[in-house]
C-alpha cells in the first residue's frame, strides 16, 4: 500500500512515468491540502475511486485508469484547473456529462483515450476553459453548438475522430482561438467565412475532411496565421489574394 507519513501536509504527489500497477491508491485521499496529483504514465487499472472527489484544494490531476465518470459526479464545487487523462488510456464509454461540474477547469486533455460517443452539451459550462484536447479518439456526432460558448478557448484539437456535419455557426464566437485542429474527421459543407475572420487564429488544420466550395477570401488577413492545411478535401475556386 502507498502511504505518506505526513498525510495532511503534502501539497504535491508526483509519481509520473513509472511502472506502477494495480488500483489507484486510496491513501492519498487523506491529503486534505493536496493541490497537485500526477499519477499518469503508469499502469493503473479500474476506475477512479469515488473517494478521489473529496479534495477541496486540488488544482492539477493527471491519472491513467479506465473510467473517470465517478470523479466528476462527486465534484460539484472544485478548484480543479488542469485535468489530463492522456497517458495511453483506454476508457470505457465517453465523456460524462458530469464534467460540467468542474467549473474552474482551464485545461482539459483527454487525447489518445479511446473515448466514444458525442461531446456532451454540459462541456459548455466550463467557461474558463482555454485548452481542449480531444484528438485521436473515437468521438462522433456533430460539433455541438455549445462549443461556441467557450469564449475563453485558445486551443482546440478535435482531430482524428469521427465527427460529421458542418462547422457550427456558433464557432464564430471563439474570438480568442489561436489553434483549431479538425483534420481527419468526416466534416462537410463549406469552410465558413468566419474562420478567416478569427482575429487571433495562428494554426488551422482541417485536412482529410469533405469540405467543398472555395477557401474563404478573408483567410490570412488577420496577419497572425502561420500554418494552414486544407489538403485532401473537395475544394474548388480560386485562392485568396
Amino acid at each position: 500500500m502507498f502511504v505518506l507519513s505526513s498525510p495532511t501536509a503534502s501539497w504535491v504527489v508526483d509519481l509520473y512515468n513509472n511502472n506502477i500497477t494495480g488500483s489507484l491508491p486510496l491513501s492519498v485521499t487523506h491529503l486534505s491540502f493536496l493541490r497537485h496529483l500526477h499519477l499518469g504514465g503508469n499502469f493503473f487499472t479500474g476506475k477512479i475511486p469515488s473517494e478521489y472527489g473529496v479534495w477541496s484544494h486540488l488544482e492539477y490531476l493527471a491519472v491513467s485508469v479506465t473510467s473517470f465518470s465517478d470523479l466528476f459526479r462527486r465534484r460539484s464545487e472544485t478548484l480543479l484547473h488542469y485535468v489530463s487523462f492522456t497517458f495511453y488510456n483506454i476508457y470505457d464509454g465517453g465523456i460524462p456529462p458530469e464534467i460540467g461540474n468542474l467549473s474552474e477547469m482551464v485545461r482539459l486533455d483527454a487525447a489518445y483515450c479511446g473515448l466514444t460517443g458525442e461531446i456532451p452539451a454540459e462541456l459548455s459550462k466550463l467557461q474558463k476553459l482555454d485548452t481542449l484536447f480531444l484528438q485521436v479518439n473515437a468521438l462522433s456526432g456533430s460539433l455541438t453548438l455549445e462549443l461556441g460558448s467557450l469564449k475563453s478557448l485558445k486551443s482546440m484539437d478535435l482531430s482524428n475522430n469521427g465527427f460529421t456535419g458542418e462547422v457550427a455557426v456558433s464557432f464564430s464566437e471563439l474570438r480568442n482561438l489561436t489553434l483549431l485542429n479538425l483534420f481527419r474527421n468526416k466534416l462537410h459543407g463549406a469552410i465558413p467565412e468566419f474562420i478567416g475572420e478569427m482575429p487571433a487564429l495562428e494554426v488551422l488544420q482541417i485536412w482529410e475532411n469533405n469540405f467543398t466550395g472555395s477557401i474563404p477570401q478573408s483567410l490570412g488577413k488577420n496577419g497572425k496565421l502561420t500554418l494552414v492545411d486544407v489538403s485532401s478535401n473537395k475544394l474548388t475556386g480560386s485562392l485568396p489574394p
